[in-house]
């Protein structure tokens, strides 16, 4: 009786992420960041389990939390995390984007943070120059779409696919 109640409430969150999840109230599928808030964003693993992202807002300052709770119901874990954003499950890692706009001095960039989906330490993080709108996991890590702004006024953006391995190390680049 426990385990269908367990499993019954999970299908509620899961349909209200859904109703508020990544796309909802925010710029959509190409935003790689967002505004979660109380209703968080929802990942279930193949492993069934949950990672339940959330903001708070306390005066000027913006705190996220992930929580892991298990297919059985238990907390495995809670961690704040030192990225906010949406989240991508790829491989053992839960991964983020922090993206620097360019500036007159500085082009822009993007900061892909992981955390170890088992223990919601940080795994790593990696420095990739121009903007990163998509992240998408594969058996050996994650594709990332990064846009490069033109350097000068009338100038060509540039698209790569990126691949980065499950440790981090960016395997290959290839231009779209």
């Amino acid at each position: 009786m426990k385990k269908t109640v367990i499993a019954v409430l999970l299908c509620m969150v899961a349909a209200i992420a859904g109703a508020n999840g990544p796309g909802a109230g925010h710029g959509g599928p190409g935003e790689m960041g967002g505004d979660h808030g109380p209703g968080g964003e929802l990942i279930v693993g193949t492993d069934g389990t949950v990672y339940i992202f959330s903001e708070t807002v306390s005066g000027t300052t913006i705190s996220s939390q992930v929580e892991a709770i298990s297919s059985t119901g238990a907390v495995l874990w809670k961690a704040t995390p030192s990225t906010r954003g949406h989240f991508v499950l790829s491989g053992t890692n839960l991964i983020s984007v922090a993206t620097t706009q360019a500036t007159t001095t500085t082009a822009a960039s993007s900061t892909l943070t992981a955390l170890s989906a088992s223990s919601g330490t940080q795994a790593w993080t990696l420095t990739i120059d121009g903007i990163v709108t998509d992240l998408h996991p594969y058996s050996g890590g994650t594709y990332a779409i990064v846009v490069t702004p033109a350097t000068t006024t009338g100038g060509t953006a540039t698209r790569q696919l990126v691949a980065i391995s499950n440790a981090g190390v960016v395997l290959w680049k290839t231009t779209l």
